[in-house]
């Protein structure tokens, strides 16, 4: 029953979808705030910030919520790469080009982060912000776009190492 599921179109397709909620949360919990709530339009501020970037800033930023995170990450890598449950070449494709989009969005997080107050408040460092939010974002559309009409999202350097992966253990 199972098996019949992930094999569907239906069921590969939503499968395949499931892996780029974690970049979409990670890149709102990161960037969302310089992002989202920095407009001029006070309802907008609000807006997200009320409703996804505060509590998305609120779950990560506990140790354990992210150790979690990650090690749920690191165990649906491992089952994607080695083939541990009944999954399609295509939704393990797409499974770990998700985690690999999130550890893109982990680094410029983390490299962000490791700026001065001078970077971060200056032109550069909002264009680096702006730049990494809506890059993640362009790239989880573009990924869901081609997903839902079932072809494999080709992203330059994140596609290559997803194919790699998926190649090494067929």
């Amino acid at each position: 029953m199972l098996e019949e599921f992930f094999n569907s179109r239906a069921g590969e397709r939503i499968t395949s979808l499931i892996g780029f909620v974690f970049p979409f949360c990670q890149a709102n919990a990161f960037f969302g705030q310089q992002v989202l709530c920095t407009t001029e339009n006070a309802t907008f501020n609000t807006f997200f910030k009320t409703h996804l970037v505060n509590p998305l800033m609120v779950f990560y930023s506990s140790p354990w919520n992210y150790l979690i995170i990650f090690v749920f990450m690191i165990a649906l890598f491992d089952i994607c790469v080695r083939k541990r449950l009944p999954l399609n070449l295509f939704t393990r494709f797409n499974i770990i080009q998700a985690i690999l989009l999130e550890v893109l969005c982990t680094f410029l997080a983390q490299a962000y982060g490791q700026t001065s107050f001078v970077f971060k408040t200056s032109a550069i460092g909002e264009l680096f912000c702006n730049a990494a939010y809506f890059g993640i974002m362009a790239a989880i559309l573009y990924c869901v776009l081609m997903i839902l009409n079932g072809r494999y999202a080709r992203i330059p350097v994140i596609s290559e190492g997803a194919r790699l992966n998926i190649q090494r253990w067929r």
